[in-house]
């Protein structure tokens, strides 16, 4: 038969779990809103006529859509030659501004036939993410239809 005071630690015990369990959720939060979120979108064409958020790693001429991002959220991007096509940094670069909803894409954008990797970062630095993608026909590298947005 439990005692009084093991039925009452049981109790206290699970209100120190649940605390520390609610501290750590809110405190994920908080730091979602002022970090490097969002995803960026590489997506055929010039830019997004049809309402996809999907990603499209095989494509022609091409623009970066950046999505689910904090309101104001800047950083910088730039597009790298991957093996097997070949080795070379920075291809293209530039810069991102998002709007109130937390979007911003560039003007359409081409590389020659190959292979590339996408890096881009949003508050800092350290939190560089990656995207490959493919470009299946031939262009001229930069942008297609005028400056890099």
């Amino acid at each position: 038969m439990p005692s009084f005071f093991s039925s009452r630690r049981a109790r206290i015990g699970g209100v120190i779990v649940a605390s520390i369990l609610t501290l750590a959720l809110s405190s994920t939060v908080v730091l979602a809103g002022n970090g490097n979120n969002g995803t960026v979108k590489v997506q055929e064409g010039g830019s997004n006529a049809e309402p996809v958020t999907r990603n499209e790693p095989h494509v022609c001429t091409f623009h970066l859509l950046f999505l689910f991002a904090d309101a104001g959220q800047s950083g910088a991007w730039s597009i790298d030659q991957q093996p097997p096509t070949g080795r070379a940094p920075s291809i293209l670069s530039g810069t991102y501004l998002t709007d109130a909803n937390g979007q911003d894409t560039t003007v359409e954008l081409g590389l020659p036939i190959g292979h590339y990797s996408l890096d881009w970062d949003g508050r800092n630095d350290q939190n560089v993410k990656h995207k490959t993608f493919w470009v299946t026909c031939d262009n001229p590298p930069g942008p297609v239809g005028g400056g890099i947005g």
